[in-house]
């Protein structure tokens, strides 16, 4: 996993993008937008100095920050970032996550609601990244199941293993992967060139039934 904050946009080069990203780069008008793309486009080329030929990435952005998860060729995998602000999470539950979602989202109070909220959130995007499945008509169907404190993942058909993690004060982020059964993963983080590492919080770790 990698974390970007503003300070990566002073490494973005223009003359570093591909052709497809420059025609995007091209049409971009708003300046949260340019300030998005212009860190997370620093960060992929930290990534691509040191990835693997073929290895696969999965990128998120918000706020002008980024984190990114990358792995081998052939992985399939995905991530989510979402920046913490006040929000009716309980409607927006109706909305996103199954009815044992929302109870539990209910029972919870102010920021511990609001954390656990985004933590479904990131997790619900990292799937629908990482399976290719419909946003946002299967965001219902994965997530966590189970008792309060006794999760388990919820996930498409096969392998897969998941961590979501709290960074600093205003951050969430959920990285999701298909795995061997027998192979456990705990990602280790990294940030592009000039970027400072908030602190960071494991706020759980999961795997399917089947992993």
């Amino acid at each position: 996993m990698w974390w970007a904050d503003r300070r990566a946009a002073e490494q973005y080069r223009i003359h570093d993008l591909s052709e497809d990203d420059l025609r995007r780069a091209r049409a971009i008008r708003s300046s949260k937008a340019l300030d998005d793309w212009q860190v997370s486009r620093a960060l992929l080329r930290d990534i691509r100095m040191e990835l693997a030929p073929g290895g696969v990435t999965s990128l998120s952005h918000s706020g002008g920050h980024a984190v990114c998860a990358s792995g081998p060729a052939a992985s399939a995998l995905g991530a989510d970032l979402e920046r913490i602000r006040l929000r009716d999470v309980l409607r927006l539950a109706e909305w996103v996550c199954s009815p044992a979602e929302q109870e539990v989202l209910a029972r919870l109070e102010g920021p511990g609601r609001l954390e656990h909220f985004y933590l479904l959130w990131t997790l619900k995007e990292a799937f629908i990244k990482a399976a290719a499945l419909d946003f946002p008509a299967d965001m219902a169907a994965v997530g966590l199941a189970g008792p309060e404190g006794k999760w388990r993942l919820r996930a498409p058909p096969g392998q897969w293993q998941a961590c979501s993690y709290r960074l600093g004060a205003e951050w969430v982020a959920s990285v999701v992967w298909h795995a061997a059964a027998d192979r456990a993963i705990r990602p280790a983080w990294r940030t592009a060139t000039g970027c400072v590492l908030p602190a960071v919080t494991v706020l759980g770790e999961w795997a399917s039934d089947e992993a």
